[in-house]
């Protein structure tokens, strides 16, 4: 009886030595495996020559952690790679006006310029910089709304009379363009819960874009509609494609591919962002060559 105790406890001996082998080259198989993947640019993850559970469930969650990582990293370097190109573009959109103003400057100082002709180079510098100083506000106004520094007030607006406000400070500009634009707003107030001085912002920045990039028929109204109040603005865009649309309100973002134009393509991101931030809803699209953006708001006293 004695012997037999002997060999069954020499047996789970044996078994659990076996275990204990198995479970030792497991691990180290799944450490090797952690450094090549760390060391490599690889897509292999931990596959295990025998299925224990426990060891199962760890190589589970390891995979996991693997496939978040390689995530996060393209992820980081797709938004570095979007970086570089944000900070070149600002460095354009910054150079060019200076390079203009450099150049008008060596020929304000020749002495083979006429009166005449410095007098018009100086009101071109005056010009210029104007639109440096916009463009300058313009980002650094962007990067105070990004932030938590940009605190709203919000209060009850009647939608009718800030946008009606807004339209009549343009109006000698769609004088020049030779444009009128179609309004309709209804007279009975719409109320809303929002920052006036954002939902200002708001109004002028679309209608800036209009009249930087837009060519006739421009639309502008406000109505309700059963809880929500939407606000429209449309113009002719025969240029502008489904591709465009989808990237409208991103920031630096300018069809302008040469970027000849003094536009930062901060201006609809501005929009979006304080859309966005008094609780509203934006987006645009394109109708028979005509370019739509409309913003919904809840109705004051409405809330979903």
């Amino acid at each position: 009886m004695l012997w037999l105790i002997i060999i069954m406890l020499i047996l789970v001996i044996g078994v659990l030595s076996a275990y204990i082998l198995l479970y030792k080259r497991e691990i180290r198989s799944i450490v090797n495996r952690l450094q090549f993947i760390r060391e490599h640019d690889t897509n292999k993850k931990i596959n295990l020559q025998i299925k224990v559970k426990e060891i199962n469930e760890l190589a589970i969650q390891l995979n996991h952690l693997i496939n978040y990582y390689k995530t996060e990293k393209i992820a980081i370097s797709k938004a570095e790679h979007k970086f570089k190109e944000e900070i070149t573009n600002i460095s354009h959109d910054l150079r060019t006006p200076l390079t203009s103003i450099a150049g008008y400057v060596q020929m304000l100082e020749s002495e083979n310029t006429p009166a005449e002709k410095k007098a018009e180079y100086y009101n071109i510098i005056r010009r210029r910089i104007d639109t440096l100083v916009k463009m300058l506000d313009e980002f650094f106004e962007f990067a105070r709304i990004e932030s938590d520094e940009y605190v709203l007030q919000f209060e009850k607006v009647n939608v009718n009379n800030v946008l009606a406000d807004v339209i009549s400070m343009f109006y000698y500009d769609f004088l020049s363009k030779c444009e009128e634009p179609s309004i309709q707003i209804p007279s009975n107030p719409i109320y809303i819960h929002a920052d006036k001085d954002a939902l200002k912002r708001v109004f002028q920045n679309l209608i800036k874009n209009y009249l930087n990039h837009g060519t006739r028929k421009i639309s502008i109204s406000a109505k309700e509609e059963e809880n929500h109040v939407c606000i429209s603005f449309k113009n002719y865009a025969p240029d502008i494609d489904n591709t465009d649309v989808e990237k409208l309100f991103q920031r630096f973002y300018t069809a302008d591919k040469s970027r000849t134009k003094s536009s930062t393509g901060l201006g609809l991101a501005i929009v979006k962002n304080l859309i966005t931030k008094m609780n509203g809803k934006i987006k645009a699209e394109v109708e028979d060559s005509i370019l739509v953006i409309s913003i919904t708001f809840n109705r004051l006293g409405i809330f979903k």
